[in-house]
């Protein structure tokens, strides 16, 4: 029998971490630090809003505006998230597979 019956792509061992454009890098980090930021921030209301003394029906009514805004400030950074992440995969897809013969 054949030692390498088939050509067939082989993974080539780079390490567990993967490695990505700084720019790419960067902008990740960005756009986590900013949805961290608005989570802490939307915890916080929440938590604020729950100790509050206000009547039940205005709190209600600010929960609702709490939870469109953390959507819509959410929204434009899971998007750019999203891109980089197609970024990634264009990058990483097939790096460091060869073929073997």
């Amino acid at each position: 029998m054949s030692e390498h019956p088939r050509s067939a792509p082989v993974p080539e061992d780079h390490g567990d971490a993967p490695t990505y454009p700084a720019d790419l890098t960067i902008a990740l980090q960005a756009e986590l630090a900013a949805l961290a930021d608005i989570e802490a921030d939307y915890a916080t209301r929440r938590h604020d809003l729950e100790t509050w003394t206000g009547s039940q029906k205005m709190k209600e009514r600010i929960v609702r505006e709490i939870e469109v805004r953390h959507k819509r400030d959410r929204e434009p950074h899971v998007l750019r998230l999203g891109e980089l992440y197609g970024r990634i995969m264009n990058l990483t897809m097939f790096k460091g597979l060869r073929t073997k013969h």
